[in-house]
């Protein structure tokens, strides 16, 4: 009897501890993911402040506008992951007539919600900043994410660790 319970007590201990570390392990993930974010942020934020040039007057206008887009235009492509998300996994062929047209209605209203966002963005920059400077900030943003794009495929090819733009790490 002691030794049934002495067992019964050692396996949920185990399986309480190793639910603890899955439990840990999938924290630790999702903090690296946020960290590398932040620092892949940081590095665009470098990056743009270096191609546009910006005085110190205007970026105390910029990054607050910018900011706030970025926040923005997070929220509404995480608003169309949501609605992308009920259709996961579906083929067109396996779709009803209603679901395949909600899909085509929710794809429509988020690129009328992305063109809107953009829109006021350029308004709000154009009042913010010289408009070259508003001119190159578009292609200062392509530029990074290409040469991102760049790093992280040559770090795939061999490197564990892949470096940003510039030479910055991400990981």
């Amino acid at each position: 009897m002691k030794n049934k319970t002495a067992i019964i007590g050692l396996l949920l201990s185990m399986f309480i501890g190793f639910g603890q570390l899955v439990a840990q392990q999938g924290g630790d993930k999702a903090e690296k993911r946020k960290a590398r974010k932040e620092k892949v942020r940081a590095m665009k934020k470098a990056f743009i402040k270096k191609e546009l040039s910006l005085t110190a007057t205007e970026e105390t206008v910029f990054w607050p506008i910018y900011d706030e887009h970025e926040i923005q235009r997070e929220a509404l492509r995480k608003e169309h992951r949501e609605t992308r998300k009920k259709y996961k996994g579906k083929s067109p062929e396996e779709l009803t007539d209603e679901e395949a047209e909600d899909i085509l209605d929710s794809e429509m209203a988020f690129r009328e919600k992305q063109l809107a966002l953009e829109k006021a963005y350029g308004a709000k920059l154009k009042n913010a900043l010289p408009i070259k400077k508003v001119l190159m900030l578009r292609k200062a943003e392509r530029k990074f994410k290409k040469q991102l794009l760049d790093r992280m495929k040559k770090g795939q090819a061999g490197r564990k660790v892949s470096n940003g733009p510039e030479g910055h790490p991400v990981d």
